[in-house]
């Protein structure tokens, strides 16, 4: 009888999906790709990739990130300036109608940064995924 069950077993062809994934980026916290799945609620594999592509790092919050670049374009006495702003205004000062910035938490104390230019193609979609009720974020 096991003889029968084996012989049987082995004449059966599952097929294997095989999909080749880069590893995340180096610097990347653990489960970094759940992070992003959760976060954007979706599997899309395009517009998970999209938004892979934008990860620019992991920051104590997302006005640390924005004080750290403003610094790099304006110099740090602009840039020390606009971070006494709320953190919307910066976060909308920064972003203009050029850029996409959001973060996903990690931990209470540190967040991972992502950044998109808002002609990308998949920027329009993550905005609507991250801010469904802001329509001035869809482009």
């Amino acid at each position: 009888m096991l003889r029968r069950l084996a012989q049987a077993d082995s004449e059966l062809e599952v097929p294997i999906d095989v999909e080749v994934v880069t590893p995340p980026p180096a610097d990347a916290p653990e489960g970094f790709r759940e992070r992003l799945a959760l976060a954007l609620g979706t599997t899309d594999a395009r517009l998970l990739d999209a938004a892979e592509r934008g990860y620019k790092g992991t920051w104590a919050t997302i006005q640390a990130y924005l004080r750290e670049r403003l610094a790099l374009t304006m110099g740090p006495n602009f840039a020390e300036a606009l971070a006494s702003r709320e953190p919307e205004a910066l976060l909308r000062t920064y972003c203009k109608d050029e850029r996409l910035v959001w973060s996903i938490a990690v931990s209470d104390a540190q967040v991972m940064v992502f950044e998109l230019p808002r002609e990308s193609s998949r920027a329009a979609a993550i905005a609507a995924r991250l801010y469904p009720d802001d329509p001035d974020l869809l482009v």
